[in-house]
Parts: structure tokens; C-alpha cells; sequence
């Protein structure tokens, strides 16, 4: 059951995450100008890992040798994979596209929960999500605030990301909900954390020596990259996780992916701030957007929603 004290909690929960991940593409985009995807995701997760390590590294023991298949899913699936499918898109389709089209996850979380996960659907649960979808909808048939045309297929890979974040949603509420959500975390940084050092060393690239930042590489925007880097590893994705695994145990898997449903809007705002315009479709989506997210987060008394 979802306490009384989570009434407050749970919407500053993904107010918060809806900020910090609405502006990870932008992160992502600083940080391609010097790095390739693959470079990207590898120091996101390396900062992510020192950004958790010293809080996290003892909640280690929480986790028994039954719940490690379960943490490898949500690993990979739900982070590996989409940590190199969204630096991949970002470079072929605008950032503030591949922020709405997150706004899938609750779609396809709700999906999987229902064919895999016997999860139990309401009226209004369901409503909400396909209201939610009608607005990001909206936003990605208006267009990017920018205007620029984005490459169908990379697009069309952008929403592979959703569905991992979808499968990996439902494991998290099925399977993991009994952990602390610091141990969660930890245990999945190590194994990404570690990958992305081995990588590194293998990739001369990223520690290119001063003396040989020229021919176009700007130094000023290679430390601009490894700066953006370092606060994607370290709220967008290690403290953004925790909260996130938060959120689901406190609520259902469908709410908590609502949260992709706020993301838009900060990329938008963000557009916003550096000049472009949003027209009337884009305020139509926002609505639709609102709207859904009540719907979904509605509860009936006495019922405990999964």
C-alpha cells in the first residue's frame, strides 16, 4: 500500500526526475561534440559508479545470489541498452524529439506488465496512459521546436530505449521490490561502471593531451563535454536511478513510468530558453501530457494498485 506521507512525496519525486532527465539529452548532445556514443555512455557510467560507490558500496549485501539475474536484467536492459541508444539517435535526430519520444515508456510499461507481469489494469490506469500517449504524440507530429527534419530510422531506434525502460520497469516492482533501492543502484554501476573503464582504456580518443586538441576539437568544448559527462554520470543517472527505483516501490510500475511523460516539457522549456518557439500543438500535448499523469496516478480507496 502506497502511505500517507507518499501523497507528497510521490509528486516531488517525479517533478525532480522529470528535471533532471528532461535535461540528459541536451547533457548528451554537449557531450557528443567531442566524444563518440559509445565514449559517452562509458564515462556516464564510470561517473555514475564514483558518484554512487561511497554511499552505496556496503548495501552490496542486501542483494542474495537468487536476486543477481533479476539486477542484470534491469542492468543491461534497462540501462546498457538505452545509454547507447540514445547517444546514437541524439546525433541524427534533435534532442528534444528523443525527449519525447521517452514519453513511450509508460505505453509499453503497461503493455508488459499485462502480458508478462499479470499486471491488474483500471479504467482510469488505462485512460491515463493512452491520454499521455496522445499527447507526446501531438508533440512529435508538431515537430521539434528547432524545426530541423529527423532521420526515421534513428528515430525508430530512439524507441527501442522506451521498451527496455519498460521491461525493466516491471522487473523492478516484480522482482527487486525488496531491496534497498541504494543496493539496486550500486550493483548496477559496477558491472556498467566497470565496462565502460575497460573500454576506455582501449580508446585513446577521450584523453587526448592538450597539445593534440586542435583540427577542429575545440579544448574549450572538450572540457565542456567531460564536464557534462560527469553530471549526466552523477544526477542523471546514479542519483536520478535511486529516486527512480524509489518511486516504484512506492508506487505502481505504470505511475512511476510517468515520469517520461514530464520529460518533454523540460526539453521543450529548455528549447524555449535558447530561442525556439512552441505553438499551440505543443501547448495541446503538454494537457493531454497532465492529464494522463492524473489519470494514471488516481487510486481507489482501499485498493492496492501494483
Amino acid at each position: 500500500m502506497v502511505n500517507l506521507s507518499d501523497k507528497t512525496l510521490i509528486p516531488f519525486l517525479i517533478g525532480v526526475l522529470s528535471l533532471i532527465w528532461g535535461s540528459s539529452y541536451i547533457l548528451m548532445s554537449i557531450g557528443l561534440k567531442s566524444f563518440t556514443p559509445y565514449e559517452v555512455s562509458a564515462l556516464r557510467y564510470v561517473f555514475a559508479l564514483l558518484a554512487i560507490a561511497p554511499f552505496a558500496f556496503k548495501k552490496l549485501s542486501q542483494i542474495s545470489r537468487s536476486d543477481w539475474p533479476w539486477i542484470m536484467v534491469v542492468t543491461f536492459v534497462g540501462t546498457g541498452f538505452p545509454g547507447i541508444i540514445y547517444p546514437t539517435a541524439v546525433q541524427y535526430v534533435d534532442s528534444s524529439v528523443i525527449g519525447i519520444i521517452n514519453a513511450l515508456t509508460p505505453l509499453f510499461t503497461l503493455c508488459i506488465g499485462l502480458a508478462i507481469f499479470r499486471l491488474r489494469l483500471s479504467l482510469f490506469k488505462g485512460l491515463g496512459v493512452l491520454l499521455g500517449l496522445l499527447g507526446a504524440s501531438l508533440l512529435i507530429l508538431a515537430g521539434s521546436p528547432s524545426g530541423s527534419d529527423t532521420t526515421v530510422s534513428y528515430a525508430l531506434l530512439a524507441v527501442l530505449a522506451p521498451l527496455c525502460y519498460g521491461i525493466s520497469t516491471n522487473v523492478i516492482k516484480s522482482k527487486l521490490g525488496h531491496i534497498n533501492p541504494l543496493a539496486i543502484t550500486m550493483a548496477m554501476f559496477i558491472q556498467l561502471g566497470l565496462l565502460g573503464v575497460m573500454y576506455l582504456a582501449f580508446s585513446p580518443h577521450w584523453k587526448l593531451p592538450m597539445s593534440e586538441l586542435s583540427n577542429g576539437i575545440d579544448r574549450t568544448m572538450h572540457f565542456q563535454s567531460i564536464a557534462s559527462m560527469a553530471v549526466l554520470g552523477g544526477l542523471g543517472t546514479s542519483l536520478a536511478l535511486f529516486l527512480f527505483y524509489n518511486l516504484i516501490q512506492r508506487t505502481s510500475a505504470v505511475a512511476a513510468s510517468t515520469v517520461t511523460y514530464m520529460m518533454p516539457l523540460v526539453a521543450l522549456f529548455w528549447g524555449n530558453i535558447a530561442g525556439e518557439l512552441i505553438d499551440g500543438w505543443h501547448a495541446v500535448g503538454m494537457v493531454c501530457i497532465f492529464a494522463g499523469i492524473f489519470l494514471v496516478n488516481r487510486k481507489k480507496k482501499g485498493v492496492d494498485q501494483r
